[in-house]
């Protein structure tokens, strides 16, 4: 047999009772963007090869078989119209009837295709937003999710001898996992154009794609039990049409929900389905209900119909009345599509809120307004020369302190200390509770300390106490306005601090001072503490001084820090060989990477704060922390930073602290170092193979 071009999605027998009279060879066509429009039937709810391509000779094709259906069809539903209003219908035979027009329409192809459209420019998306990606690998957590631990489980299998370096799976886990956000941008380099090309070439080609699936579906309708099974479950009667006469949507039928609500019959969620309405004349509808819907609560149809409509729906006349339901033209299917993509795709393509209104007060009204009353704070100069030069500084730094006290909670400040020797200050001051950790300043390989703010205890009251090197402190008493400048920005700097410690007290009160039980993080944390404090610190009084000159300065105790890390790091390490002393090991190490995690903290905060770019334009920066190993992880620590930034005020716990541990490790791990948690506790691997070449090295040489 061979098959035509002209294939009836909408066949001719269901739409000739809805066509003018009194010939009913034409039909008015009310049709999306196009004005009212008088055809053939036969050129109506039809195209070309809808079913089936050209067959040759005794082939038999999708259209023959649709058509081979229709003839038993036409003549059941012909037998229905001519019940009466009122009558009951076999729900097999009505059944039947449904089950083979609903899902033949184009309204279904356009639908389809509509969506796949939707879902492949929400797809498309993705793949040009690193950061989406980012999330949906689970790479922008701060341990490795389910996900990932799963995916890297079957590749660890594939490696032999991997249960041979004794490490635990966690840690492995934790190493890949940080190698896979800073190499992200690597890893999907290739990957991304191939798949945005696919994506451009499969949206192409999605309306053959959608044809093929549709057409795949439909060979087996016969086969589509369960929905059939529910049709004839359903009470069918003939029920009146609209006294303005039924239009015929493009859909063929509708859906009614159990609120009432109208959709395509294809679109209907079974669950909830109340009715199931075929116009199958202008006077008429094919109602099927189920037992506890009254049927003569039905919405108005002909709106209905008209909204549910993709691209048109037909009519025997035109008029204002059918004029106005034009204009509502596929409102609901349209709607329908739209929401179930957007549905599918929000968790994918939803934009991550900020944690907290940028332009709300960094410090509430009422944290301030505690300033207000009566507080105290110690003022000691020592060893700051004359009584003249005491006094003055004195009240300048009182005026400073009160000034900022209208937009910073400061009364958790115990005092201020101003010492012409800095660093005997800082190693004696009273801390007012046992357990305190030495106070040291930093290496003068690294730097000059000039400023410390320090947690002491007063009573029961943890407070801060802010310690000041004499020249900046004098600067502020300067003639010349860049010294006073540069005085005024290192006290506000460390008073910032003071603010700070307030604002965690107020939403974790009791608890960023207690000991932290778990063993690793109460070891690592001590490391990146200072470089929280820091990195909110320099944001905070980013703007007071002269911001250009604080990034140089910042940068610059940067590099020396990244320098002095790895220098003296692995030459620790090579030493740690022949002592085999851990902790001498660590003392070495571990204030080398708090300083760096402290020092880029403070450039970050500023930088972020300022607009300013962190990098200089001699790539000094960049070319130290490529030295360093650490080029890709720079990025991945400012990030995180300024996340715990943006839930300043809105923090729940201290694990969102503990969270920036991670960064310890990984300045650790460059050194060659795996801090992990075994069953006996906490314990530091120094795999030898890192030193075995220098180590072979030495014993030649001797």
């Amino acid at each position: 047999m061979s098959t035509g071009p002209n294939q009836h999605y909408l066949p001719r027998f269901l739409q000739k009772p809805f066509g003018i009279r009194p010939r009913r060879k034409e039909i008015w066509v009310f049709a999306r963007d196009s004005a009212p429009e008088q055809k053939r039937l036969k050129e109506v709810g039809a195209s070309d090869y809808f079913y089936a391509d050209p067959a040759v000779e005794g082939e038999r094709t999708l259209d023959d078989e649709i058509t081979d259906i229709e003839t038993p069809v036409s003549r059941i539903l012909s037998e229905m119209r001519s019940q009466p209003i009122g009558a009951a219908i076999d729900s097999t035979n009505a059944a039947e009837i449904v089950n083979h027009l609903v899902p033949r329409t184009a309204h279904v192809r356009v639908s389809m295709e509509r969506g796949l459209r939707m879902m492949s420019h929400g797809v498309q998306t993705i793949l040009n937003d690193d950061e989406r990606l980012q999330s949906l690998m689970g790479l922008d957590e701060d341990e490795p999710n389910e996900v990932f631990r799963q995916n890297l489980a079957d590749k660890l299998d594939e490696i032999e001898g991997l249960e041979n370096l004794g490490l635990p799976t966690e840690l492995i886990q934790r190493l890949a996992f940080f190698m896979a956000k800073e190499n992200f941008t690597t890893l999907v380099a290739d990957f991304l154009p191939m798949m945005r090309s696919a994506f451009a070439t499969w949206l192409q080609a999605s309306g053959s794609l959608v044809r093929e699936s549709h057409n795949k579906a439909l060979a087996q309708i016969s086969s589509s039990k369960p929905r059939l099974k529910l049709f004839e479950e359903l009470s069918w009667t003939i029920v009146a049409a609209p006294h303005q006469g039924a239009i015929l949507p493009d859909c063929a039928a509708l859906a009614i929900d159990r609120a009432g609500q109208s959709t395509p019959a294809m679109f209907a969620d079974w669950d909830d389905l109340a009715a199931i309405v075929l116009p199958i004349s202008p006077e008429k509808l094919l109602v099927g209900a189920s037992t506890d819907f009254d049927v003569t609560s039905l919405p108005d149809f002909n709106e209905a119909a008209a909204r549910c409509s993709h691209d048109f729906f037909l009519a025997p006349t035109t008029n204002e009345y059918l004029e106005q339901l034009h204009k509502c033209l596929g409102e609901r299917s349209t709607q329908l599509v739209d929401e179930a993509v957007s549905g599918a795709m929000e968790p994918y393509l939803a934009l991550v809120p900020k944690p907290r209104d940028e332009d709300k007060p960094l410090f509430p009204s009422d944290l301030i307004r505690q300033t207000d009353g009566a507080w105290q704070y110690e003022l000691s100069l020592i060893g700051c020369g004359d009584a003249e030069n005491v006094q003055e500084l004195s009240n300048a730094i009182r005026g400073i302190v009160t000034s900022l006290a209208q937009a910073l909670p400061l009364h958790r400040l115990d005092g201020i200390t101003v010492a012409t020797d800095y660093r005997e200050a800082v190693a004696t001051l009273d801390r007012g509770y046992e357990g305190a950790s030495p106070a040291e300043t930093a290496p003068e390989e690294i730097g000059q300390g000039i400023a410390r703010t320090m947690t002491v205890k007063r009573g029961a009251v943890w407070k801060q106490r802010v310690i000041v090197d004499a020249g900046p402190a004098f600067a502020l008493l300067s003639d010349e306005s860049g010294d006073v400048e540069w005085g005024l920005y290192i006290l506000v700097r460390q008073l910032a601090e003071v603010a700070i410690s307030e604002m965690i007290e107020r939403h974790l009160p009791d608890v960023w001072m207690k000991p932290i039980n778990d063993p690793l993080h109460g070891f690592l944390y001590p490391s990146v503490h200072p470089a929280i404090f820091g990195y909110l610190g320099s944001h905070i009084s980013a703007g007071f001084g002269d911001p250009p000159h604080h990034t140089d300065i910042k940068r610059d105790l940067l590099i020396t820090a990244l320098g002095e890390m790895r220098s003296a790091g692995l030459a620790a390490r090579l030493d740690y060989r022949h002592h085999g002393d851990m902790d001498r090991l660590l003392g070495v190490v571990m204030p080398r990477i708090s300083y760096v995690l402290q020092f880029a903290a403070d450039l970050l905060g500023h930088c972020a704060a300022t607009g300013a770019d962190p990098f200089d334009a001699d790539s000094e920066l960049a070319g130290a922390l490529a030295e360093a190993g650490l080029q890709h992880w720079f990025p991945i620590y400012r990030d995180r930073l300024e996340r715990l930034r943006m839930r300043m005020g809105l923090w729940e716990s201290f694990d969102e602290f503990l969270a920036l541990d991670v960064h310890v490790e990984r300045l650790m791990w460059q050194l060659g170092m795996l801090p992990w948690e075994g069953p006996e506790g906490m314990r530091v691997e120094v795999p030898l193979g890192t030193d075995i070449a220098a180590l072979l090295a030495a014993e030649d040489g001797a």
